[in-house]
This record gives structure tokens, sequence and C-alpha cells, in this order.
């Protein structure tokens, strides 16, 4: 097959696909007429209706943000990690940003972190997540103390992810463990300072809501016989579905904790209080997954609440729908690759030639 033809063919699938997706929200579109889903009678519908208008909350709150930028280098013998991470406080008062403070200062030098560990190289990926993880679970713990913000947010989910958690034989699952009680440690300062704990994640590829979609209300309920939602993301099925400024129902984030391979590995009191639903803040951009810990408050009401706030500070684009104090976090922390090589360089220049420190083949051929 030409290069053409390769274009041609992959152009003709994603419009065939679109199609097909359009027909299957088409039918899905009259869920969203019904009234009640606890007439479908599941423990996996937590509200009584499919979709939600959302309204945009008046700003009157102090609200952190937190992100990270990482950056490493393999060497023949050790590891340089360069992380940098960086919480934005906004204070608004009646909408109007009044103070925006920052922690750390946002010119301070990444943190460096070397390890002579002999990781292999699945270990090594893992190992810069576990430490970008650590350092941002940190910084928001140290926010909440210290600014008392009404709403932490953090950039990406508010649990590990699956590629976070080392193998049981590596030597980086210890770190792991540890950072799965600073996630609860994080979870309980939150609670304690009356601070509301959200996630939202960019570009989400879940599943889990049209998991719940399918196999709850379809398949029991023979509705849509033979329709498959197996070829959809929950973001792109939802991209059709909600309307701007609707959320779809809460969910749990996962159906078994038990089962399920990180939450597992939380105390029970956390891990079942992790709820999740999607926003859709614009009718140019993708839907965002929003997860929060449940704080015990009437579940409807508090995830109105949260997608309000969440609604306003994420209109500031049309075509991309993200809140802007979690935008101005990862600004700030941002980092670029030549920062790392600045460092490399100069440990080099200490070393001379020493060849303990000699860079992987791949990197340094002579032509």
């Amino acid at each position: 097959m030409n290069l053409n033809s390769l274009i041609n063919n992959a152009v003709s699938s994603i419009k065939g696909n679109e199609t097909k997706k359009k027909g299957i929200a088409g039918k899905l579109a009259e869920l969203k007429k019904e009234k009640n889903l606890s007439e479908f009678n599941s423990s996996e519908l937590l509200e009584d209706s499919f979709a939600f208008e959302v309204f945009p909350a008046e700003l009157n709150h102090k609200i952190a943000g937190t992100d990270s930028g990482f950056v490493g280098k393999r060497m023949h013998s050790i590891d340089i990690i360069l992380i940098k991470t960086v919480s934005a406080i906004f204070s608004y008062k009646k909408n109007k940003l009044e103070k925006a403070e920052y922690f750390p200062s946002p010119t301070d030098f990444p943190l460096p972190f070397i390890s002579s560990n002999t990781l292999e190289n699945d270990e090594f990926e893992c190992n810069k997540s576990l430490m970008r993880l650590k350092e941002e679970i940190s910084c928001s713990k140290k926010v909440i103390k210290e600014f008392k913000p009404d709403y932490c947010l953090i950039d990406g989910s508010i649990i590990p992810q699956y590629a976070d958690k080392a193998r049981k034989e590596s030597q980086l699952h210890s770190d792991y463990s540890s950072l799965i009680k600073l996630f609860e440690s994080l979870y309980q300062t939150a609670e304690e300072n009356s601070c509301n704990l959200i996630a939202t994640v960019e570009d989400s590829r879940g599943s889990r809501f049209r998991s719940i979609l399918q196999k709850e209300i379809l398949e029991k309920n023979h509705l849509m016989s033979g329709s498959s939602l197996d070829s959809f993301f929950d973001s792109s099925l939802l991209d059709y579905l909600l309307a701007k400024n609707q959320r779809s129902f809460c969910f749990n984030y996962s159906s078994s904790i038990k089962e399920h391979p990180i939450l597992n590995d939380f105390n029970e009191k956390w891990a079942s209080r992790i709820k999740a639903f999607y926003l859709k803040p614009s009718l140019l951009d993708r839907p965002l997954r929003i997860e929060f810990l449940h704080n015990g408050k009437e579940l409807t009401p508090y995830a109105n609440e949260i997608a309000s706030v969440i609604l306003s500070l994420s209109s500031l684009h049309k075509e991309y729908a993200y809140p802007s104090v979690l935008i101005e976090a990862d600004l700030r922390a941002r980092l670029k690759p030549n920062e790392i090589e600045i460092l490399f360089n100069k440990i080099q220049d200490k070393l001379g030639r020493d060849n303990a420190f000699m860079a992987l083949r791949r990197n340094s051929r002579p032509f």
C-alpha cells in the first residue's frame, strides 16, 4: 500500500467511524429524556437523571491548582530527573481575580533527582511518574495547609494510574506503596481543612461511563439490541450526548474496589468515596472528566456545585475548555528538554572523561 492509499484509507475509516458514532449517539439521545434513572434499578446509576444543566458559579473563592513539569535523562550508570512543581492560588471576588499567588516560587530551579539504581526501561518511566506525583501531592498538601483554599484542583486523576504501579518484584514497589499513603494523607488534609479536592483529566481515554451505559441500561433492558458502544471512549460518546453546560450523572470510580488494581491498594474509607462525572463547558471542545472526593453531602447538589465552579474556571476559550488555575500552574511548571542538558553538561565537565558517566551508546554515535 502506497502512502496516498494509506492516507485515503485512514480518512475513510475515521469518517466511517464518526458517522457510526453519530448514529448510535442519536439513538442514545432518547435516554436524556428519561426522568428517573432509578427505574433501571442499578446500583451503578448514582443519580436520577442522565444529564444535568449546569450554571456558572459566581466565583468568590480561593482556588488552588497544582501541576508539574519533568524531564529525565538516562546515562550509562545513573539516571537524572528534573521536576518542577507549582501551585497557582487564585483569589476571586464577584468573578474577578483579585490576587494570584504561587507556591513554591515559579522562579525556583527545578528539583534534581539522581538515581544510581539499576532500573529497567519501564521502571525508569515508572520512577519518573512516581517522583512527579510525589512532588505534586506533597505540594498540594502544603498549599491546603498554608493557603486554606476552598477548592484544590489536581491536573490528572485523583489516584495513581496503572502505569504508575511498580511490579511487586521491582525495587520501586515500596515507593509506590509510599505514594498511596501520601494520596490518602492528601485526602485527610483536604477533609480536615474543609477543602474540596477535585481532579480534572484533560484528555481522558476512560471507558467507565460507556461500560455503565452498555451493561446497566442497554443490555439489561434490551434497548438498542445488537448495538455496541465499544468503539467509543467516554469523552467521544458524551461529546455527542451532552450539550454545552451540561454534566453527566455521577458514577463510582470502579464497580469493584477489590478488583481494581489501584483502588484495591487504598483504604476502603477513601476508595469508596471517589466519584466522577463528565462536564461539557464548551460547544467546541470535548467534555472534561471530573473526579472528586465525595464529602458526605447530598450527591447531586454537591456535584452541581463542583461542576458550576469548574465551568466558570473553564470558559475562557471556546476551543480549549480547561480550568484557568491549572493552565497557569502548567505554564509556570513547564520544563524544556534543554534544561536537563545544562545540568548534564555541568556534571560532565567536572567528571572529564570519567567512564562511569558515559552516555548511552545510542546517544553518542560519531555519525
